[in-house]
């Protein structure tokens, strides 16, 4: 696994389900940038943000996501096959999700983004929410001008959130790395 150069990935959907909704923003964030948002103003377009999307992360050898195994991952290949584009590349690339860390990792009572940031004082807005962003993408399509500020917003929030996160959660990762790297040594020698 690479942990050079990582980008974190964020996905804003109108619907929890790929078949019945479709992705309105996207947003990418590394360590040290300001971070970037795709947006779709309107469904039909959508492939151009996935194909812009798929561009931006070829730039990057490892993705980090918050609940990404699950939920940003899938619900992007899903999309990308709808629209007859290949997901290989987004699929080879090595993937941290922070979620899984976190779960598996350390105790806490809840492991919502929001609580886990809340217990590590990462500072983290409230308003809007993720399950706010199918109704504000409604919002916008039917001429709400402010409401894809809001979606973009929440994203890049969330993606600072989400950077604050994996920085502090370097040593686990490193620690996980070694682990790995170790592992993968000592089959090569057998």
């Amino acid at each position: 696994m690479h942990l050079d150069n990582p980008v974190i990935l964020d996905l804003e959907t109108s619907s929890l389900e790929a078949d019945a909704g479709v992705v309105v923003g996207a947003g990418l964030i590394t360590e040290k940038s300001e971070g970037y948002y795709l947006e779709s103003r309107r469904t039909g377009e959508e492939r151009d943000l996935l194909v812009r999307l798929a561009k931006r992360l070829d730039e990057y050898p490892t993705i980090v996501t918050w609940n990404g195994r699950t939920f940003d991952l899938p619900f992007l290949v899903t999309r990308m096959l709808k629209h007859g584009l290949d997901p290989r590349p987004i699929l080879n690339k090595d993937h941290v999700d922070l979620y899984e860390l976190v779960k598996f990792r350390l105790r806490l009572t809840f492991t919502y983004l929001d609580h886990v940031c809340e217990f590590f004082g990462i500072e983290k807005k409230r308003n809007p929410m993720g399950m706010d962003v199918p109704g504000l993408y409604v919002r916008a399509l039917e001429g709400d001008k402010k409401a894809l500020g809001r979606i973009r917003e929440h994203c890049l929030d969330d993606l600072r959130a989400t950077r604050k996160l994996y920085l502090l959660l370097g040593p686990l990762l490193q620690a996980q790395h070694t682990k790995d790297r170790g592992a993968g040594l000592a089959a090569k020698k057998e």
